[in-house]
This record gives structure tokens, C-alpha cells and sequence, in this order.
């Protein structure tokens, strides 16, 4: 006959209950008594929060635009990491005594550490319209602070709160200055760089005075006067030679008294030959060269002088109008004529060297004037950059004063840091129920490893599968009254040991979590 393993039944295991209870309630007790310990002794944490705000700009960016422009999150991490510096911690720490006495044995570094884990920072976001892809921005954000004392949980977080509204203040205030300050010195420089240029156009414009461009018709009508007033000094000069040639002929010309009467002028040579020349510049200016006129005028005036050259002439008639009143007369008007075509001749000198320089002028005025458009050019970018920069140094100055006066974007206290009733840790009630189950765990995995363990073999089934036969007869086992004896104190003992743990719990749970009145009517309440 083959036999199968044996399954164990409830009465099986209700047996080995029986005989193995003690490994039941034994770490129970301890797991249950550990754990209502760690929950009682553990020190308890409390928290306070403070939740802070950040309002939009008042004054709408169309009328007014700020110059800090960074994200609300960005700057709150910046104000999170200058807040949390080394000096502003120990600070807190020695302005609140936070450790106690650990200050002076605990070095500065790890109560710094301590500090900054006491502390948290929690950004609360959500979509806002009008952004990029609907993204998120932070519109608050909380500062917890956590202590075993919740009056300095309370007074942390109150100084942190502070802290972040200063440093959000000072931060923005400072970014709005330098900006400000920036701008401030660009406009120097090219308010500096404006007034070197033009220092060198006023310079340019001096040295080339004569030949600036908004002279140039200004100086072809001077040279075409000038032209104008050299051909009439010509056609004067040509005037007066004409009249100094009749003059010399009235004053050559002599009259005698014939027997008749009749009276008779006779020129001399030279008489003779100023009339000739004065004939012939007359008709040159009607006739041509090859005129029979001219040609006959020429042809007098050369065989004239060369009988004035032969010393041939009438030395005797010039003698005889010497102190003669008419021809002194006229003698003084042909030394007025010659003087008068002197200084018609200086005249005209000084106008030709008069043209000369406009001509020069006029021929220098294209490069003064390409010259002056450099100089011009460069004059307008400056002055171009310059205004810029001024405009935008004026948006800045506005904006500095929109955040000195706390009307810009803004950290406001939504809800200020309030002193904490309860602490958030431990939780002393999951502990002891997660202890609880753990006891029982433990207990009943006591008793399955002793069963393991132990070799023994207990019930007719086991024994059946161990021998692999048949009992004849099951005889039950028959305590001593020694046996017995032992088995009552024992089961004392252990009686003894789980109401004296029953009870230290109660006390603790009594002094330390909640009075035993209140925490059995809260029960009986859930309960009923």
C-alpha cells in the first residue's frame, strides 16, 4: 500500500499552536512592546509653513516695461541660494539657539547641513496663458521650516519668510540700478564720442572754410564776376588808350596863320605816328588783318618809324607849343589817362589772382566735401546710437523707479507661518499598527521555523507518512501532575510577562502620545 503525504488539517495546526504558543506570544510581546517604544521616544517634528505670492506687475508692460525680465521660478531659485548661504544660516542658528549646546561640540559645517535639510522650498505652478506653448510658471511658493520645538519652527519660518521678501526686494531693486547704471555710462561714452566728432567737423569746416560745399555757387557766381569785371577793365584800359591817342593827337597838332588867313595844322613825327596806331587799334577791332585799310595803316606806320629812327622829325614845331596854356591842359589829361590805366592794369591783376584762388576753391570743394560726409556719417551714427541708448537709459530709469516704489512684479504673503498644533512625524498610530502586525508576523514565523526545525513527529498522519504503515492504535499522551505543574507557571509567567508589557505600553501611551481617557474614548467613538 503506497501513502501519500499527509495534509495538515486545522486541528493540526491548532495543535501545533498549542504546543507551540509560547513561540507565539514571546515575540509578539517584544516585537509589540519594540515597536510602541519607537513610537512613544521618537521625538516628535513639527512644521511651519508660510506660502508666498507672486503678484503680477500692476502697471501694464505696454505703459511701463520692467527691466528684470527672468522667470518668477529662476529668480526664486536665485533668492533660495543667496538666502541659504553659510553666513545667513548660522546667523539663524546663533539668533534662535535651534541646537542648543550642540553648538559649540557639532561643527559649524554639519549644523549647516542640518539646517538646510530643517528648511524646504516648494514652487506651486500652473499653466498661464499667453506663454510660450502654455507652459508652466510659478505663481507661489512655500517656505517650510521643521523643529522638534514648534515655537522655533514658528520663528524660523517667519525669518525665512522675511528673508525671501528682502532679498526679492533687494534683488530686483539692484538688477533694475545696474541696468540703469549701464546705460547710464554708454551714454557718457557716446555723448563724449559725439562731441569729439563734432570738434573735428568744426575743425575740418575752419581749415577748408573757402571750399565747404554750401559755398561752391556762392563762389562760381564770385568768378564769373570777376571774369565779368576783368573784360570790362580790358574794354576800359582799351578806352582810355584811345583817348590818350587822340589827346597826344591835339597835342601835336599846331596852328599858323597863312597869308590868306587860313590856319593850318602840321603834326611832327611821333604826333603822326600816335595817330596811325590809334587809327589802326580803331579799325582793328571792325576790320580784319587783311583788310586794305589795315594793310595800308601798317605799311605808314612802319615807313614813319623808320624816318623817326633817321632822327628825321620836327623838333622845331614841339618847341614851339612849350608854355602853351591848351596843350598843358591836355598834357594833365593824358597823365590823368595814364594813371587811370595803371591802376586799371592792378585792378585787373588782383582780379585775375582773385579768379585764380576761386578756381582753386571751386576744384578743392568736391574732396572737402566728401571729407565733411565721412565726418557727417560718423556724426549721425553716434548721434543715432546716442539717442537709442538715451531712450532706453529713460525706459530704465522709469523701471528702477516702478520697482523702487514696489509696483512691479512682487512677493506678496499669501498665508504667514503659523505655530503648529501637531507634529507631521512620527506617526505614532501606523507605527503601532504596522508594529502590531509585525508582532504577529513574527510570532507565527517563530513557530513555523521551530516546526521546520524540529524533527519530531506528531499526529497520525505524521506518523502514518513517516513509517509508511498503518497504527494499530492511537494512545493519547498522559501528563504528570509535574508536567502539569510546570505547564500552570509557565503558562503564569508568561501571563505575567504580557500584562506587565500591556501595562507599560499603556503608560507610555498615557505620558507620551495621548492621556489613556481621551485615546479609549476616541476609540469607543470609532467603534460605536
Amino acid at each position: 500500500m503506497e501513502y501519500t503525504e499527509a495534509e495538515l488539517t486545522l486541528r493540526d495546526y491548532l495543535a501545533i499552536l498549542k504546543r507551540r504558543y509560547l513561540y507565539l506570544i514571546i515575540p509578539f510581546v517584544l516585537v509589540l512592546t519594540v515597536s510602541i517604544g519607537v513610537s512613544a521616544f521618537m521625538a516628535p517634528v513639527y512644521q511651519s509653513t508660510g506660502t508666498i505670492m507672486v503678484e503680477s506687475q500692476q502697471i501694464p508692460d505696454n505703459f511701463v516695461q520692467s527691466t528684470v525680465t527672468s522667470y518668477a521660478d529662476e529668480r526664486i531659485g536665485v533668492i533660495t541660494q543667496r538666502v541659504m548661504i553659510r553666513e545667513n544660516l548660522l546667523r539663524i542658528i546663533d539668533k534662535f539657539n535651534l541646537f542648543g549646546n550642540e553648538r559649540r561640540s557639532v561643527p559649524a559645517s554639519q549644523l549647516v547641513e542640518r539646517m538646510r535639510s530643517m528648511v524646504g522650498v516648494e514652487i506651486i505652478s500652473a499653466n498661464v496663458q499667453g506663454q510660450q506653448n502654455n507652459a508652466r510658471t510659478a505663481i507661489a511658493f512655500k517656505i517650510s521650516v521643521e523643529h522638534d520645538k514648534p515655537n522655533l519652527a514658528f520663528s524660523v519660518a517667519n525669518e525665512f519668510v522675511t528673508l525671501f521678501l528682502d532679498e526679492n526686494l533687494k534683488n530686483r531693486i539692484s538688477r533694475a540700478s545696474e541696468t540703469t547704471d549701464f546705460l547710464n555710462n554708454e551714454t557718457i561714452k557716446l555723448k563724449n564720442e559725439l562731441e569729439a566728432i563734432e570738434n573735428q567737423v568744426a575743425d575740418f569746416k575752419q581749415e577748408n572754410s573757402a571750399a565747404l560745399p554750401e559755398h561752391l555757387d556762392l563762389r562760381i557766381n564770385q568768378r564769373e564776376r570777376a571774369i565779368r569785371a576783368a573784360e570790362d577793365i580790358d574794354l576800359n584800359i582799351k578806352t582810355l588808350e584811345s583817348q590818350r591817342s587822340l589827346l597826344e593827337i591835339d597835342l601835336s597838332s599846331v596852328t599858323y596863320s597863312s597869308g590868306n588867313g587860313q590856319t593850318e595844322i602840321s603834326l611832327n613825327p611821333e604826333q603822326e605816328l600816335a595817330k596811325l596806331e590809334a587809327q589802326l587799334l580803331e579799325k582793328s577791332t571792325v576790320y580784319g588783318a587783311s583788310h586794305p585799310d589795315i594793310v595800308s595803316l601798317k605799311r605808314k606806320i612802319s615807313q614813319l618809324k623808320e624816318t623817326i629812327a633817321n632822327g628825321e622829325g620836327g623838333s622845331e614845331e614841339s618847341e614851339g607849343i612849350i608854355g602853351d596854356p591848351v596843350a598843358a591842359k591836355i598834357q594833365a589829361r593824358m597823365n590823368s589817362i595814364d594813371e587811370t590805366i595803371e591802376t586799371q592794369k592792378l585792378l585787373k591783376q588782383e582780379i585775375e589772382q582773385n579768379i585764380a584762388e576761386l578756381e582753386q576753391t571751386i576744384i578743392q570743394t568736391p574732396q572737402v566735401e566728401r571729407g565733411l560726409r565721412a565726418l557727417n556719417r560718423g556724426y549721425e551714427n553716434a548721434l543715432q546710437q546716442y539717442e537709442s541708448i538715451k531712450a532706453k537709459l529713460m525706459d530704465a530709469q522709469l523701471s528702477e523707479s516702478l520697482e523702487e516704489e514696489k509696483k512691479a512684479e512682487r512677493f506678496l504673503v499669501l498665508e504667514p507661518p503659523v505655530l503648529a498644533e501637531t507634529p507631521i512625524r512620527p506617526n505614532r498610530k501606523k507605527i503601532m499598527v504596522l508594529g502590531f502586525f509585525l508582532a504577529v508576523a513574527s510570532g507565527i514565523g517563530a513557530i513555523f521555523l521551530i516546526e521546520m526545525i524540529d524533527g519530531s513527529v506528531y499526529g497520525m498522519a505524521r506518523l502514518t507518512e513517516a513509517v509508511q504503515q498503518q497504527p494499530l492504535a492511537n494512545i493519547p499522551y498522559i501528563e504528570t501532575w509535574e508536567e502539569t505543574l510546570k505547564t500552570k507557571n509557565r503558562v503564569k509567567v508568561v501571563a505575567g510577562f504580557s500584562v506587565a508589557s500591556v501595562v507599560c505600553a499603556l503608560v507610555l501611551v498615557h505620558f507620551l502620545y495621548l492621556p489613556l481617557d481621551i485615546f479609549f474614548f476616541k476609540v469607543w467613538s470609532r467603534i460605536s
